[in-house]
């Protein structure tokens, strides 16, 4: 049976970690290079302008949630560095 429509392949949250995701946390990438998922998938983690290029190039992801990496302070998106990542990212 089916359990989901998507996966989101995120870091895991420090143990002192008040909220579950958006810790601007990146992992070891090749931990799910070459994996083949049976659901589209996206990934997650410490993502910014200056890696999520390498992101993709490593793990072959077609979709990426990018948060605290385009914030400027915690909640605040900056649009020079939404700009930033999307032109990083962009093939």
């Amino acid at each position: 049976a089916k359990v989901a429509d998507q996966i989101l392949v995120d870091a895991k949250a420090p143990k002192d970690a008040v909220l579950p995701g958006g810790n601007g946390l990146a992992f070891d990438w090749t931990l799910i290079a070459g994996r083949r998922w049976s659901v589209p998938w996206l990934l997650a983690g410490g993502l910014t302008a200056q890696n999520g290029a390498l992101a993709i190039q490593k793990t072959g992801a077609r979709q990426l949630d990018v948060s605290s990496g385009v914030e400027s302070a915690p909640g605040i998106k900056d649009a020079e560095k939404i700009r930033a990542f999307i032109a990083a990212v962009a093939t």
